[in-house]
């Protein structure tokens, strides 16, 4: 059995990453495409060989039983609702939604419906997170204390999405958000408290922002913006060494992302190279919930939202305190 996949929107990343993974899924089959642009969905369908519809009439269609929608994050819920209101499953790119109160909506939606709610955080999977953790675990770091993410970006046109306050654009929605869920998994704790800047420097939404995040055993340093040298990367520093990586979140499928494990004997450093294979992290994601949904694995759907409403819970947190300019407790 296959199920059968609906694309709401023709965004860049569906061209780019989305459809070329859902085709390697074995157990996913895509089906059509929507656009307010009629054209623009012709044109798609023509090049991907899939059938073409607007918003409605793919959320109608009584054949699909997956939508993943890559829309902008101020549209998620709208559309979102309306997607797990009659029975169908729903994969939202990150951040699925712009406040903890949307995303404890969104979730309630899917689960008065019986239907799996993702937030599609791709680095989830990919083996290089995989290998780290492992050294951690085998204590090759010793006890992990800081992490340090940054995610950034030169300047984008003036035009684009990013930049517009009623699709809840910003740097924080769209770059920040994978360093706080990175440093979140990376650590294996959720936050106790926050302290974050944010900066619209002349624009409608944040483009650049910082935040310090306070674990029970350790603290992550966060660094994001769209007025940056192009970074995407984070580091762990434990108490016996240090772990390294070179392209952390946004990863082509041919890539072997670089690691380095960095060690110190007391007079000397020492630099270890660790192999990790390239991967298509979109298909991996894309793999993990479709397997979830045609077992109807309830732990996974459930394991779905709670991540969910815990990402949420900290990005609303950095939210209040970079408005009050204050140190911010999560309970």
């Amino acid at each position: 059995m296959k199920l059968r996949i609906g694309i709401l929107g023709c965004a860049n990343i569906a061209a780019k990453y989305a459809i070329p993974a859902f085709q390697e899924v074995e157990i996913a089959e895509l089906v059509a495409i929507a656009s307010r642009d009629e054209d623009k969905a012709k044109t798609w369908g023509a090049q991907y060989g899939l059938e073409v519809e607007n918003y409605e009439s793919l959320i109608a269609r009584e054949d699909i039983d997956v939508i993943y929608s890559p829309l902008p994050i101020g549209l998620q819920e709208e559309w979102g609702t309306r997607v797990l209101s009659v029975g169908k499953h729903l994969i939202c790119e990150k951040s699925i939604t712009y406040s903890l109160d949307s995303a404890k909506r969104m979730v309630d939606c899917a689960k008065r419906n019986g239907v799996a709610l993702y937030e599609n955080f791709v680095p989830e999977f990919h083996p290089q997170h995989v290998r780290i953790q492992e050294l951690i675990t085998d204590g090759a770091i010793g006890k992990p204390h800081i992490f340090q993410g940054w995610y950034g970006f030169p300047p984008f046109p003036a035009e684009d999405i990013r930049y517009r306050v009623d699709l809840k654009g910003g740097a924080l929605n769209d770059a920040g958000c994978y360093t706080v869920f990175m440093a979140r998994k990376m650590l294996a704790q959720e936050p106790i408290a926050v302290t974050c800047r944010l900066a619209a420097n002349g624009h409608e939404v944040d483009v650049e922002g910082s935040a310090l995040l306070e674990f029970p055993n350790a603290t992550a340093q966060l660094s994001f913006g769209f007025n940056n040298l192009y970074q995407n990367t984070y580091s762990i520093w434990g108490e016996k060494g240090l772990i390294r990586t070179g392209r952390a979140y946004a990863l082509p499928p041919t890539l072997k992302p670089p690691v380095e494990l960095i060690t110190n004997d007391g007079s000397a450093s020492k630099t270890d190279v660790v192999d990790v294979p390239s991967a298509n992290q979109f298909a991996l994601s894309f793999d993990y919930f479709c397997c979830a949904v045609l077992n109807d694995d309830t732990r996974a759907k459930d394991t779905m939202a709670q991540r969910i409403l815990q990402q949420a819970r900290v990005l609303e947190a950095m939210r209040i305190s970079a408005r009050d300019h204050r140190r911010v407790e999560l309970l």
